[in-house]
């Protein structure tokens, strides 16, 4: 994920980088991360927070949780979707969202959300889970085809992970 936020980061300067997550310790994790490789990340706080500061040019790598695109007052939500999707949010640059643990989230109302507020992003979903098929379908249909894949059998073989028993 950093290496890959970097090289878009570095080869398009127009791009940002709004990495989701679906709890605040893997969210403070992927800061940590973030920090050792040099790159200086935002948080936002609520979603709103993330779609003003994509509006704006700076900053180019942010982070929030899946969680913060939810509304609880909302009566009909294909008509709160379809008022999203009729007035997208304003962002400035070529938006990638990264969804990290992808196959947990990504296939209800959250991900819709985001998609309706963001509908000109480029949206790429990591896992680091083994998929059930039910899982892997959806995330295929929700993202697309695969960028990299790195199979059990080959983190058992470069002494990564133990083996399932």
């Amino acid at each position: 994920m950093v290496m890959l936020a970097k090289w878009i980061l570095e080869n398009n300067s127009n791009a940002r980088v709004a990495i989701i997550t679906d709890r605040d310790a893997l969210d403070k994790q992927i800061q940590r991360v973030f920090t050792d490789a040099g790159e200086k990340i935002v948080r936002s706080g609520t979603g709103s927070e993330l779609m003003r500061q994509l509006s704006h040019p700076l900053p180019h790598l942010l982070r929030s949780l899946v969680h913060k695109f939810g509304r609880k007052d909302v009566d009909d939500f294909d008509d709160y979707v379809k008022e999203l999707e009729s007035s997208p949010s304003t962002t400035v640059g070529d938006i990638y969202v990264f969804v990290d643990e992808c196959h947990r989230t990504q296939s209800g109302r959250l991900h819709r959300v985001m998609k309706a507020m963001m509908p000109n992003a480029i949206f790429i979903g990591f896992t680091g889970t083994p998929l059930l098929k039910k899982d892997k379908q959806t995330s295929n249909e929700v993202f697309g085809g695969y960028v990299y894949t790195y199979k059990l059998n080959e983190a058992v073989k470069d002494e990564v992970v133990l083996d399932l028993v």
